[in-house]
């Protein structure tokens, strides 16, 4: 299966197992999403992905690589973009800076044409690229988030919790607004728990319950029956 594969993932910190033995596979060009109730492991995944944490053992590979034991800046070099959750940007620097210290590796023209296709996505970052951006409103640093990600160009894109305290309106706006963003060629797996939001965009959904996976399937299948969902978030 083309596209990310992972296999047996467990993970785990110092002498705690938080991960279990997990099996997940999301194809080339496919949205996945990945539920469940806080604490479930969800971001313990997409931080082991994108080589911020390393695991204990099983495998993890996309586009046919192997990502286990590469480090986070080559995992990067993969193609794997990782937009994490609240949004985390350099609150002192400006806009700009931190779209071009995001992006430090491009050389000038790449570099030139990354910030235009970022300012054509969301033109109000051209408008502030001088005001710091932890002045910017939530809505607008997961604008500065997502443009840190086009920038980028990823082959795999993980985006951890993109609803977190954002009015419902924006939330709707982002997840109408990333295939427009992202061509159809970008595989994504996104870590959500807006559930109707996700069942909405996504194909496929995977339910995640104490570091394992509880429940998968389609996402048409649940759209009608967000009991199963919640039985599976709460193992009743």
């Amino acid at each position: 299966m083309d596209g990310l594969n992972i296999s047996g993932l467990r993970v785990g910190y110092k002498r705690n197992e938080v991960i279990h033995g997990l099996d997940l596979q999301v194809g080339h060009g496919e949205r996945v999403a990945l539920l469940g109730a806080n604490g479930a492991g969800k971001s313990t995944i997409l931080k082991t992905i994108s080589g911020l944490l390393t695991p204990t053992s099983g495998s993890i590979a996309f586009g046919g690589v192997e990502l286990g034991g590469l480090s986070a800046s080559a995992i990067v070099g993969e193609g794997v973009i990782h937009v994490p959750e609240g949004r985390r940007v350099f609150p002192a620097l400006d806009v700009e800076e931190n779209l071009r210290v995001a992006n430090y590796r491009r050389g000038p023209q790449s570099l030139a044409r990354g910030l235009e296709a970022a300012y054509d996505a969301f033109p109000i970052l051209k408008e502030r690229r001088r005001q710091p951006a932890g002045l910017l409103s939530g809505g607008q640093q997961q604008m500065l988030s997502l443009a840190r990600a086009i920038m980028a160009s990823p082959s795999l894109l993980l985006i951890d919790e993109m609803s977190l305290g954002l009015a419902p309106v924006l939330v709707k706006e982002f997840y109408q607004r990333l295939d427009e963003l992202f061509s159809g060629d970008v595989t994504m797996l996104l870590v959500e728990q807006n559930a109707p939001i996700a069942l909405a965009y996504c194909s496929r959904i995977y339910v995640i319950r104490n570091g394992e996976l509880a429940l998968e399937g389609r996402a048409d299948e649940f759209r009608d029956n967000v009991g199963a969902l919640q039985s599976a978030y709460l193992g009743i």
